[in-house]
């Protein structure tokens, strides 16, 4: 079961052998930082209990993911599957997502209306709720009643990053489940496989990536765009002197200034992850920047510091 869910053993291993054995908690809370597979989990979880093919009490083979249920959890249309978050209380509002601070009493009473409702299509009801820690006192206190009188085949499941404004009444009628940071060696795989990323590469995202793959999507998608940056260029590509005449031709009369603060500014990402091999080329760049200031000619100074950093990749 959760094949498809990096990471996270021991919450795999805890919730598998709970729906195998038939006693699934009717509340749970996942936490966790962001991007450690709290949400997937959950959804996954969601087709376990409602898969149509394999059953889950008899088989480790958990959802067969290719079922019309399954199919319809992916592309969250399931009628059973509830999402109780920003986005549906939006929806409920008919309002700006972005103003979206709280979960609300009206949302919580919405998901009540639902709970109270008959199963439509699955064997199980699943409500994800999503900030818990940003349910307002009201919203909590309502949802406090449900979990004291739990219906049957329904599961809610919180999902929050930290603890401490959900009321302790809720946390402990919940089986709160934590979800570790994530391994260099998942994230960094998981980069090769789903970005194309290089071994070498995925491996620096994901020693910054803090253990979570929305960073390391993050930083991916940085590192996409920054590909094509001139300081990426001035690392990876051989110039002719001609070329580097010509560059600093065009930039002096667009913006010298400008241009050694962006490189500065990518230098410097780079100098967290190799703090030997770029401290030089930072010298350079600042000490370029101060005769920029002192209104040194703009072509000079950049003629000299493309030819500087260039000869770096030479030592």
């Amino acid at each position: 079961m959760f094949e498809n869910i990096l990471g996270q053993q021991k919450v795999k291993k805890i919730i598998s052998n709970q729906v195998k054995s038939g006693k699934v908690a009717h509340a749970y809370i996942f936490m966790g930082q962001g991007g450690v597979g709290k949400r997937l989990t959950a959804v996954e979880f969601a087709k376990i209990l409602n898969c149509a093919v394999n059953d889950f009490a008899e088989t480790d083979a958990g959802a067969c993911g290719k079922c019309i249920s399954c199919e319809k959890i992916t592309k969250n249309i399931h009628p059973d599957l509830h999402f109780i978050d920003f986005a549906k209380q939006t929806e409920l509002e008919e309002g700006d997502i972005e103003k979206q601070k709280t979960l609300k009493i009206e949302t919580i009473r919405y998901m009540q209306k639902e709970i109270a409702t008959k199963i439509r299509e699955g064997k199980w009801k699943v409500f994800i709720i999503e900030p818990a820690e940003k349910m307002n006192p009201a919203a909590a206190n309502s949802l406090l009643k449900t979990l004291e009188e739990p219906p049957e085949n329904t599961i809610i499941i919180l999902i929050a990053k930290h603890k401490e404004t959900i009321p302790q009444t809720i946390v402990s009628r919940s089986q709160i489940l934590f979800f570790q940071p994530l391994g260099l060696d998942e994230i960094s795989s998981w980069l090769v496989l789903n970005h194309f990323i290089d071994a070498v590469k995925a491996r620096e995202i994901a020693e910054l990536s803090e253990g979570s793959v929305e960073n390391a999507e993050k930083l991916a998608a940085r590192n996409k765009k920054e590909s094509e940056s001139l300081w990426f260029k001035l690392k990876t590509r051989n110039f002719y002197i001609s070329d580097i005449l010509e560059l600093s031709k065009s930039i002096a009369s667009s913006g010298a200034l400008e241009c050694v603060d962006a490189l500065i500014v990518e230098a410097g990402k780079d100098f967290r992850i190799h703090p030997q091999k770029t401290a030089s080329a930072l010298e350079l760049l600042s000490d370029s920047r101060t005769l920029l200031l002192k209104n040194i000619n703009p072509r000079t100074v950049l003629d000299n510091l493309f030819f500087d950093l260039l000869d770096l990749k030479k030592i």
